[in-house]
């Protein structure tokens, strides 16, 4: 067994606290490193049943279940995914089994319905309220014939979850919880180099002083100046029309589609998929796969001319959302006037509302810019209903009834 852990991360494999909180900059590796550390506690004790935690359990399926089956892979370990209850099943060397549970807390009663949890992992832990955590603190009190372990990865957003920074990070270190051990990272401490260089290079281009604090340097800090104030609701029932927004990315940035949902004057956002390294094909094959019908409304970026050749190739009704001076300033003017609501189970899409700002100036007041970085959900989402809309009320003079029905 030969794995890859920069020197920043190797002393945590040591840790016994019954928490281990592990904040940090946006690709520093932290939630690799946690992967890591429960495939070798597995391999190394055996017998493990790990809870692994997201807010809402969809999104697992694209975050902490593909590192695992990417590291078992890597690792050349066999192992048995359940895609039904979102389980892994694979064996230490002496032969021992240990299960990877992936679930959401959207699910509380079938979370309180499992036994025998020997460690837990929340990803993106700042989507978790202080309740949340107490209540899945609580129900990890059987005994394992090892040491206990809760991890927790985010990066460092005090104003998602202020509970983490007073509990974890107080000003005043002897207020810390004594059965924690904390843990700063940034993109200096991942191992992979290619993945420094693009992390590094696209954290580096981050202007907002706020945000670079955060997703460059790991230091807690709070946002303001917030653009969009968007709740949550359930999908609408007999929608007027439904359109989709597309953003295209690979590497450090996620190809997001998001699926829109009018209701008279009301726009609801689904997020279908938030996922890097797909390609133009994969694209179109997920689309597929995921049942987005032909002839719907698909807008993208159109600064993505051959990107939206390829996925109309596959059949698909895309089209180019137009760019021009004041484009983007006049779509979120257009999106603030708007009653628009985030699907419940969106999570990323929300974390990017919850992120999303304008700029600052010298004196740290706000300017009508917004900050480009962690907005790939909403890029989408501004090219479909701004431009669809502008087209419709061009066209009809007003908003229109049913003009693509379901």
């Amino acid at each position: 067994m030969h794995l890859l852990i920069s020197d920043h991360f190797f002393p945590l494999f040591g840790v016994q606290d019954r928490y281990l909180v592990m904040g940090g900059g946006k690709g520093s590796g932290k939630s690799e490193a946690a992967a890591r550390k429960i495939f070798y506690r597995c391999m190394a004790e055996g017998n493990h049943r790990v809870l692994i935690l997201r807010k809402v359990s969809k999104t697992n399926r694209d975050s902490t279940l593909e590192v695992f089956k990417r590291l078992l892979e890597e690792q050349e370990i066999h192992y048995e995914h359940d895609r039904t209850h979102m389980e892994i099943r694979f064996y230490s060397p002496d032969g021992h089994p240990n299960v990877l549970l992936f679930r959401g807390l959207d699910d509380k009663q079938k979370i309180k319905s499992i036994k025998g949890i020997t460690a837990e992992w929340l990803e993106e832990a700042t989507e978790f309220t202080e309740g949340d955590f107490l209540e899945v603190d609580l129900a990890f009190r059987e005994p394992t014939p090892y040491y206990k372990q809760i991890i927790l990865t985010f990066n460092p957003v005090e104003s998602l979850a202020p509970w983490i920074k007073r509990r974890f990070f107080p000003d005043d270190p002897k207020d810390n919880d004594p059965r924690a051990y904390t843990d700063i990272s940034t993109i200096e401490d991942n191992p992979i180099e290619e993945m420094r260089i693009q992390y590094t290079t696209a954290l580096d281009a981050i202007q907002d002083v706020t945000m670079r604090m955060i997703y460059r340097y790991g230091v807690w800090a709070k946002l303001k100046g917030m653009i969009y104030n968007w709740g949550t609701a359930k999908a609408p029932e007999n929608p007027d029309e439904v359109i989709y927004g597309l953003d295209f990315g690979y590497s450090v940035n996620p190809a997001a589609l998001i699926k829109i949902y009018r209701k008279a004057d009301e726009f609801y956002l689904e997020e279908i998929f938030y996922r890097t390294k797909m390609t133009n094909q994969a694209i179109g094959a997920e689309m597929r796969r995921l049942g987005v019908p032909p002839l719907a409304y698909i807008y993208a970026d159109a600064a993505e001319p051959k990107s939206i050749d390829e996925i109309r190739s596959q059949g698909f009704n895309i089209r180019p959302a137009p760019k021009g001076a004041d484009s983007v300033r006049a779509g979120i003017d257009f999106l603030q006037s708007q009653k628009i609501f985030i699907i419940e189970g969106s999570s990323n899409l929300i974390k990017e509302v919850s992120t999303y700002k304008w700029k600052e100036d010298k004196n740290g007041e706000s300017i009508p810019e917004p900050v480009k970085f962690n907005d790939h959900g909403l890029d989408g989402t501004r090219y479909a209903i701004f431009t669809h809309m502008k087209s419709a009320v061009a066209f009809f003079g007003t908003i229109p009834g049913n003009i693509n029905p379901v």
